[in-house]
């Protein structure tokens, strides 16, 4: 069978779609959004919605629904712009305010990093009756004429079924994950500390896991495990600064020597772009042979936490004083 392939272009001017985040957004997503939505984020179906739903002292929700098996409380808040303090104050009043609230869910034009660790402290704070999720809505356009939504889910909490009720494929991701903060807690030079890297990310049933580093707001060392490969990805990516890339990629010589592997760069067509390096390893479940891949996974991203740091040191001074 012959295939098509259509290109696909971000749309970034979502106010353009929606002009007014109450009136046109949030009814938008109440009445043909929710499907997307809880497919995105695994729930079994988002049902009943209703819109701006008023609480004590004279604010609204702008949805509060159920989850169609469990029948849980779910709120939505929605935001046409950039994650700022002001709705990260409102779910978390929200939920403050509805017993029966338990997932929360924040829509965002862009999350900033300042925020999805909000989110991500939430979720290791709170008990296990709520949920807090941070999401991005993105519009792609297919040829000019048609726009594709996209739910693209920042931050989740981890997974509090019982482990017996995930996938194989999921174990794998959660074994493997859990195994590696274990083994980076273990080495001597402090992976997870303010100098190298913030925080350990939740051992989530997926590939991939990002690293954040003290000082820069738009750049992250992430890892991609690659289990049909058995192979991981070690790099920086960077959703929106062409210009520490080119700073790195001037350096490619000498960070292809400090590797002493090929070096993958990819510029991008858009703002995004990453460079990394990769590694095999024929068992990714074997406690040894892991431990030797977590060595490298460690000392790769500390490497690349020094490029980043060396080659953009006086953007990163800058931030610091200004934080």
């Amino acid at each position: 069978m012959d295939y098509n392939f259509v290109k696909l272009e971000r749309f970034v001017n979502l106010r353009e779609v929606w002009p007014h985040e109450a009136h046109h957004f949030t009814h938008w997503v109440a009445d043909e959004g929710l499907e997307l939505l809880s497919e995105e984020i695994g729930l079994k179906g988002i049902i009943e919605p209703v819109c701006e739903v008023q609480i004590v002292g004279n604010k609204r929700i702008d949805i509060v629904a159920k989850e169609k098996e469990s029948g849980k409380e779910v709120i939505i808040e929605n935001q046409l712009e950039a994650t700022n303090h002001d709705h990260l104050g409102k779910i978390v009043t929200y939920a403050a305010s509805r017993q029966e609230a338990a997932i929360v869910i924040w829509i965002v034009a862009k999350a900033t990093d300042e925020h999805r660790k909000a989110v991500e402290w939430l979720n290791r704070r709170t008990d296990n009756n709520i949920d807090f999720y941070l999401v991005e809505i993105q519009l792609w356009k297919i040829e000019q004429s048609h726009l594709l939504p996209r739910f693209n889910v920042i931050e989740r909490p981890a997974p509090k079924e019982s482990f017996r009720e995930l996938s194989e494929s999921d174990k794998f991701f959660v074994n493997f994950w859990t195994e590696f903060n274990r083994y980076a807690d273990s080495i001597p030079h402090k992976f997870f500390s303010p100098e190298n890297f913030n925080a350990k990310r939740k051992p989530y049933p997926q590939g991939s896991y990002d690293l954040h580093v003290n000082g820069f707001k738009n750049a992250y060392v992430f890892y991609v495990l690659l289990k049909s490969k058995k192979s991981v990805k070690c790099g920086i990516y960077l959703p929106d600064d062409k210009d520490l890339f080119l700073r790195l990629k001037a350096n490619s010589q000498e960070i292809a020597n400090a590797f002493g592997s090929e070096v993958e760069w990819n510029y991008g067509s858009k703002k995004a772009s990453s460079v990394c390096v990769s590694r095999e390893c024929n068992d990714l479940e074997g406690t040894d042979s892991q431990n030797i891949l977590f060595e490298w996974m460690c000392e790769t991203a500390l490497k690349w936490k020094d490029f980043m740091v060396e080659n953009c040191r006086d953007m990163c001074r800058l931030i610091q004083d200004l934080s």
